[in-house]
Order: structure tokens, then sequence, then C-alpha cells
């Protein structure tokens, strides 16, 4: 059996294997037990026992063939033994749900049955915490997002050949956020880290970074001539380029001439970036959440205000610069973190307070921080020597995430919040709340659409 991590894996939606040592009474179900995994309070069957399992997180999808090979579709037909039932829906996903007043996030199931499933007489010898979702080059687990139809409509202007190219080491992408309970072993007590909360938009990223013109072969040639006898070329070869992008799309024409309207055929990114361009200096990467509404009056994301507000009686968006509509507070440009890239591709990651610093210069907003400080000291009390990542872990959860959003003027749960420490390069992780994983959950059973998940 080879269990491996596909290339385009999700970090965040991988399976794994666990040891599970103790089991507890559900206090209100005599035939439901719970564990902890990882800091995953799961529901299981009252005839689970101790021993090594497997853990799928929230919102990923198992391999139908797995699910129907265990009867685990609650369609009967769907299932290998045409008598029996499971509780999965033919999506195969897995959900946040309350069974019986306590949640319960992922699913396990013991490592018999995942080699039963192979047929694999070549005895189990992963080790506890190995992660992956491919078995014998197969996919096995995946995210779960909504199938859309995205517009493929061009932009209202004529499309341009690509004419220019990213310097290769300057731009990235960021890095997915790893779930804490997950990697709750990695926070020292001495580091210094930042809590802040995590805003529910779609991420932008704002750039000014060397790109590479395409030179005409006639000019290519001077320049190689020119370089062999004096050194420079004539025509420069790379220049600082302003541009930005969605979570996984470059939302440039002259960078990606195949760009279409996209989600809700409304380009949010760009109406963002508009706003914050003057402020890019050379090498800078703005890493931000954008937040409110957008110009045709749709959210960014339901019920998520962020206190922006949707005014057409007062405002003609139409007829508006995207830097009226931002201070109208139509919609609101988060930042969380900054980069500068050097000419050589070097990223130097600014502090958590740089960031600060930077938004307060230029009167823009960072994020909402709720502590900076040695992790030891956010609760004093916790034995040091004794399951202090547990009850580090348990005591975050009890005194942030579940509650009523303070950043929203609507009803809507805390999406959670995010811890980073302060170390060279970017170390960041994210906690969601249990009443937030629900409340999207319940959003996916109904088909409504996330925008971050669709770029």
């Amino acid at each position: 059996m080879k269990l491996t991590i596909s290339k385009n894996a999700n970090i965040n939606y991988l399976a794994r294997i666990v040891q599970v040592d103790i089991f507890h009474p559900h206090p209100n179900a005599d035939k439901l037990k719970l564990c902890t995994v990882e800091g995953y309070i799961i529901s299981t069957g009252i005839d689970s026992v101790e021993g090594i399992y497997v853990y799928f997180p929230v919102e990923c999808v198992i391999n139908p063939k797995f699910l129907k090979y265990h009867n685990l579709y609650r369609k009967k037909e769907l299932n290998q033994n045409p008598e029996q039932s499971g509780f999965f829906e033919e999506s195969g996903r897995v959900k946040c749900i309350k069974l019986r007043g306590i949640a319960s996030e992922g699913f396990i199931m013991p490592i018999n049955s995942l080699i039963s499933y192979i047929n694999d007489n070549v005895s189990f010898d992963y080790p506890i915490g190995t992660e992956f979702d491919t078995i014998n080059d197969e996919l096995f687990v995946w995210k779960y997002v909504i199938k859309t139809n995205i517009s493929n409509s061009k932009l209202g202007v004529k499309q341009p050949k690509k004419v220019l190219n990213i310097v290769e080491n300057q731009f990235r992408f960021h890095v997915d956020t790893v779930q804490l309970q997950k990697a709750i072993t990695n926070i020292n007590l001495e580091d210094i880290i930042q809590i802040s909360w995590k805003e529910h938009g779609t991420s932008g990223i704002f750039c000014n970074l060397l790109t590479k013109t395409d030179l005409s072969f006639y000019k290519k040639v001077l320049n190689k001539i020119s370089k062999t006898l004096f050194k420079y070329p004539i025509f420069p070869e790379e220049h600082y380029y302003k541009f930005c992008s969605s979570r996984k799309v470059i939302k440039d024409c002259k960078l990606n001439p195949n760009l279409t309207k996209g989600y809700y055929d409304c380009d949010i990114w760009n109406i963002a970036f508009n706003v914050i361009e003057e402020y890019l200096q050379k090498g800078l990467t703005v890493y931000a959440e954008i937040v409110g509404y957008m110009p045709n009056g749709q959210m960014i994301q339901k019920d998520y205000d962020y206190k922006c507000v949707y005014n057409p009686k007062s405002f003609d968006y139409q007829k508006m610069t995207p830097k009226q509509m931002y201070h109208a507070r139509l919609f609101d440009i988060i930042v969380y973190r900054i980069t500068y890239t050097n000419v050589d591709g070097k990223v130097f990651e600014f502090s958590t307070q740089q960031v600060k610093e930077f938004c307060k210069k230029y009167s823009l907003h960072s994020v909402k921080e709720l502590y900076y400080g040695r992790a030891e000291n956010l609760f004093p009390n916790l034995n040091i020597n004794e399951h202090w990542h547990e009850e580090f872990l348990t005591n975050l959860r009890n005194m942030y995430p579940e509650q009523r959003s303070v950043l929203c003027n609507n009803n809507v749960p805390e999406e959670g919040i995010v811890l980073r420490r302060e170390v060279n390069g970017i170390d960041v992780y994210k906690l969601k709340s249990i009443n937030f994983l629900e409340k999207e959950s319940k959003m996916l059973d109904r088909g409504e659409i996330d925008i971050e998940s669709n770029q």
C-alpha cells in the first residue's frame, strides 16, 4: 500500500493516520462516544475501541469506492450490500454536524477498514501522523467544492496578447494556512505570537514586482550583442509592474490574457487594487482580505458585512471610482501580510507590527489584533509541564471563536482566529469556530457558492 500526497493537494483536507487511546461517553446519547483527535472532537459509534484510525477532516470528500465498499452511503442502492445503509450523502462529504448537542469535527474509520479496502497483503507500516490524499496513485480524499458555471465572457476591454511575464521567484501566492489543531505542537512557550480575527471575504494580492518584457527578436539580438560588448542591454528586459491577483488567479490581462469576468461578473480584485495601488513601492506584495459588498450589490460573502454598507439610494456606484466606493464603505481591505522581494527573488517578511505600521502610515486597515506577546503569557495559569499544548488549544477555543461576530452588523458567527508566530518567514495557523463550520456546511448543503473557493 502506497500512501502519498498529490502535487495539488490542499494540506487541510488530507486523511491522517491517528492513534485514539481514550473514548468518553456522549453526555446526551447512549449509542455514541466522543474522542479527541489532534484537537478535533469526533462523535463515533458506541462499539468503537482504542486503536489506530484514519481521520477524515470536515468538508473533505471521500473516494466513492471506499464509501461503497463499507456501505456508508445513505442510499442503499449505492452500497456494495444493498441491504445496508450509512449516513453519507451522494457527494461523499464529511460534514460538521451536531449530534445530540455536540458538534462532530470529522470522521474516523479503523485502520483495518483501509487495509481491507485495498486488499493489500503487505503489512501496514505507516507511522502515526502520516497524511495522504492518494492511495496507490489513486485520489482518495479531496476538498469539496460546488461546481459552478463561472462566466467565460471576457472583460469589457479588448484582450491584449501576453506581453509581460513575471520574473522567476518574484510572485508568490499566499501559503495555505494550516489548521491550528494539527500543528499545535509547533507553538513554543517562548514564541512571540499574534492572535487576530479571521475575516471571511476573498483574498486579494497586490504587487509591484519585476516583470520580463516580451522583446522582439530584433531587440533580443541587439541586447545580446550589447551585453557581450558593453555588459548591459540596450533595451530594458525587466521592469517593475503593478498588478493584482485573487487567491489562485492573476487578475491582469497583460499577464493573463485568458482572464474572464469570473465570479458574479465583477472584478472586485482590481477595484480593490485601484485603492491600494499608489502605496505599492517597488518589490512590495500586500496580501489582504476584501470584505463587504461589490458594486452590483452582491455581498462578497453572504451575511458577512463587516460594517460595510450597500446604499444605492445615496450612491450611484456605477459612476463612482473605486476609491470613492471604498471611502463610502461599500467594501473594505483588511491587510494581513506584506513581503518585500528583492531583484534576486529573495523574500523578506514584514513582522506583524510592521504590517500595522504600514497600514497606519497609509490609512489602511490591518487585521484586528486580539493578543500580541509570548505564548506562555496568554494563559499564565496553565501547567507548562503537563499537556500544555492541549490546554492552550482548549483555552483558545473557549476564549475567542465561539461567539457572534463583533466585526459585523449582521448576526453571524465569527469565522475564527489566526495565530501567527513572529519568526523568519511566514508561520501562520487558523482556528475556525464550530458555529462557522456548521453554517458553512449548511450553505454547501443548499448549494450556495463561496466566492473564495471558486477562485
